[in-house]
This record gives structure tokens, C-alpha cells and sequence, in this order.
């Protein structure tokens, strides 16, 4: 008597092939076709990130969810993306994004969005019908990418930002609004032809700081902010977010990551106190200061990294040579802010040091203070410490002329780079790349 055996396997192994399968969508619709124990799997990744970009795929999606409401459970990513429709008189960006409101079908049957992308809308021109579904779904988000959308005012702003209760990773992208707040009301509906059109409102009306309403909305929502990552890109304005962290600062809240471009020169007070409530939990800075520090920040000390203990990498970008902000009337070497900000360092867990030098011409670099920043770099705690170097530099001197000297443009930098830091390269690792 014969017998014939169908080995199997665990169906553990099958749902971890089709785990790695997670970027490849033909695969996984392959696999979901294959056999109905498959199908759970691959589903999951097939829809763990949903793209909406016009109306067509609103009602496209809400059909596939009517046919199979389980889909629902699987999306964690979503992504509305409008995009621009030309530009106006004023030569401003007009957004196409009426079709926004049809996706609140969609959204009012997520229950488990984890990341939220908005691009290129106006919050203010939904329907109140769709923002209802929005703030539904803005429970459960986590991670938050805004891209150049634009509110009324600021208090829609704060609003706004207050409905995401458990917001960990906030990224502003050119985020922007009209308007500082205040209790004055529109006489006209927000949903209306260009809201944001100054003509349409009254100019008697009295619009207090944005930092007096972050205030506010702190004193009206008692819930606090547990950021861990926070990007603010130059096109935003950095002091409403930061104040509106401040004012919802708990000890629970563990910024460890840091990035922004912050370019408020007379009101750098916010950052050093974001910087300070951080503490010992922050681990990557990443800063940038186009317009320079004023002779205020620097004086006062209002910047100051000694309460960031936990601090493992430090990153100055966008230290442009050509800009007269980038001295002080206290000193003429170029970025004086760096020095002072590397000499209150006390983090013993710092491993690395960057900085993104762009510069007119080669000669500029002797204008930098070497002596200061080798000398902060050389100290016994920063043993092994890895620096970077990334420089964007013309080939011409003072003079305008090509460069020269019997050397190539690199080996020329990278030399004034070594002479400059001698003693920190007896304790540490120094990279030099030009871009």
C-alpha cells in the first residue's frame, strides 16, 4: 500500500517571505492571487501606504473599501497630495485641491492611520464635514509630514497641531499662514474664494502674537506635547511651533532629535529654551542660522548646550560665507556662534561634529576661527570624535581670479582645513569632502 504526502510548511515561513516582499506591489498582488492563506499578508503591505492625489482615486478607494471594509484595518500610512494649478496675479501658487473634500468618506473609516502626508493644501477651505473626519483620524497619528500648507492664522495653526494626541515626529515643510490671530471673527465664510485675501477682511481688527496665542492654546488644552523628533525647514516660521512645545512641555517630553533652520535673528530666546527643556534627552542637533545670531544671542548666552548632556552628533548647516550676517561687530571672524556653541558642549557622549561650509571663494576660509574651534575640538572628552567637513567653494580668490597655486581645489581646502585643526586630528578622525 502506498501513501502520498504533501509536506507543508509552518505558515509562519510564508508570511515572512511575503514580509520582505513589502516594497514590490506586483509581487505581493501575485501573492494575495496565489492562495486565500496568503492573502492576509500580502494585503497588509499591499495597503499599509495609501497615496490619494485628486478626486478619481478618493472614489476609486472608497469603492474598494465598500467591497472589502477589512482593507481599513491594514492602512497605517496615508498621503493626500494636492498639487498647483498655476499662479495668480500676485504670482503666488494656487492650489488644486477642492477635490480634498471627497476624500472624507475615506477617512472617516481609518481608525488606524500611524503617518499622516499633507501636501500643498489650504486646512481653511475644507468643509467642516472633512475636517471633522480629519481630526478623527489625527488620533492615531504618530509621525506628522506637512508640505507647504497653509492655514488662515495662527491660532489655526495651533488648533490644528493640538488634535494630534499621541504626535511624536512632526516635519514643517514650508508650512505658512496668513495671519496672526486673534478673537476677531471674518465677516466672511473661510470656505470662500481666496480667504486668505487681505481685501476681504477688516484692517481695524487687533492681531496679537503668535507666542501670546500659543499661550492661550496651552491654557485651553491641558494635553501634553510628547515630541521626539522635530524638522523645521527655513520656509516655515520656527517660533509658533517651538513656543507651542514650550507650553505643553511635560517631563515625559523627550525631544532626542532636532532639525531646524531658524532664521527669527531678534527672537532666538525660544530656541535656547527648547534647548534647555530638552536636556539630557536629545541626542541629534541639526541647526542652521541664515540670517545669522544677533549680538544679543551671542552676549546673553541665550543658546547655550550645556543642559544637553545626551548629546551624540552636532550639526551646523548652511554657514554661508557670503552673507554679512555671517560676522558680528564683536569679531570678524566668519560664524562666531559655532565656537561659542562647541565651547558649552558638555555631553561626554558626543561621536560627531558636522559642518556644511559654502563660500565665495578659497581665501574665505582663513577667515574662520580655526584657533577657537581646534581648540574646543581638542578637548580629552572629545577622544575619538569623528569631524565633517562638507564645502561648496568657487575656484577664485579675493582677486576674482581662477584658482591656482600648483594644487587642485581640494587638496587646497583640505590642507587650510587640516593646518587649522592640528590639534584635534591627534585625537580625532577629520573628513574633508568638497562639493
Amino acid at each position: 500500500m502506498s501513501t502520498s504526502h504533501n509536506p507543508l510548511l509552518p505558515p509562519e515561513l510564508f508570511d515572512e517571505a511575503i514580509d520582505h516582499l513589502w516594497d514590490d506591489p506586483h509581487a505581493l498582488q501575485a501573492c494575495s492571487l496565489t492562495c486565500r492563506s496568503w492573502l492576509p499578508s500580502s494585503r497588509l503591505h499591499l495597503f499599509r501606504t495609501v497615496r490619494l492625489r485628486n478626486a478619481e482615486d478618493c472614489t476609486s478607494f472608497t469603492s474598494l473599501l465598500d467591497q472589502s471594509p477589512i482593507i481599513t484595518r491594514c492602512v497605517r500610512k496615508l498621503t493626500l497630495n494636492a498639487d498647483y494649478a498655476g499662479v495668480d496675479s500676485d504670482d503666488r501658487a494656487v492650489e488644486d485641491d477642492g477635490w480634498v473634500n471627497s476624500s472624507s468618506e475615506v477617512l472617516k473609516r481609518l481608525s488606524r492611520v500611524s503617518t499622516l502626508a499633507l501636501s500643498r493644501m489650504r486646512w481653511n477651505f475644507l468643509e467642516e464635514d472633512t475636517k471633522k473626519a480629519f481630526r478623527k483620524v489625527f488620533r492615531t497619528v504618530k509621525t506628522l509630514f506637512l508640505f507647504e500648507v497653509r492655514f488662515y492664522a495662527s491660532e489655526d495653526v495651533l488648533e490644528f497641531l493640538s488634535a494630534f494626541t499621541e504626535l511624536s515626529e512632526l516635519y514643517f515643510h514650508g508650512v505658512s499662514w496668513s495671519y496672526e490671530s486673534s478673537t476677531f471673527t471674518p465677516p466672511l465664510a473661510l470656505t470662500a474664494p481666496h480667504p486668505t485675501d487681505p481685501s476681504l477682511f477688516s484692517t481695524t481688527a487687533s492681531f496679537p502674537s503668535s507666542a501670546s496665542m500659543a499661550n492661550s492654546s496651552s491654557s485651553q488644552d491641558s494635553e501634553h506635547v510628547n515630541l521626539t523628533y522635530l524638522f523645521l525647514d527655513p520656509r516655515s516660521s520656527p517660533t509658533l511651533v517651538t513656543e507651542w512645545l514650550l507650553n505643553h512641555h511635560s517631563e515625559q517630553q523627550k525631544l532626542r532629535t532636532i532639525q531646524l533652520c531658524w532664521r527669527e535673528i531678534e527672537n532666538t530666546k525660544p530656541l535656547g529654551d527648547l534647548l534647555q527643556a530638552s536636556g539630557s534627552a536629545l541626542e541629534r542637533l541639526q541647526i542652521e542660522f541664515p540670517s545669522g545670531l544677533s549680538e544679543e544671542a551671542l552676549h546673553q548666552n541665550q543658546l547655550t548646550l550645556a543642559h544637553n548632556t545626551g548629546l551624540r552628533s552636532l550639526h551646523f548647516g548652511g554657514l554661508d560665507g557670503s552673507l554679512a550676517q555671517s560676522r558680528t561687530l564683536l569679531t570678524s571672524h566668519l560664524f562666531p556662534w559655532v565656537s561659542l556653541m562647541l565651547s558649552q558642549v558638555r555631553s561626554p557622549l558626543l561621536r560627531e561634529v558636522t559642518f556644511e561650509l559654502e563660500l565665495p571663494d578659497v581665501d574665505h576660509l582663513p577667515l574662520i576661527d580655526w584657533v577657537s574651534i581646534d581648540r574646543e575640538l581638542s578637548r580629552r572628552e572629545f577622544e575619538g570624535l569623528v569631524v565633517r567637513f562638507y564645502v561648496n567653494v568657487e575656484e577664485r580668490g579675493f582677486d576674482g581670479l581662477p584658482f591656482g597655486g600648483g594644487e587642485d581645489l581640494e587638496q587646497h581646502v583640505r590642507r587650510e582645513i587640516e593646518e587649522g585643526l592640528k590639534g584635534f586630528m591627534t585625537r580625532g578622525v577629520l573628513r574633508i569632502s568638497c562639493i
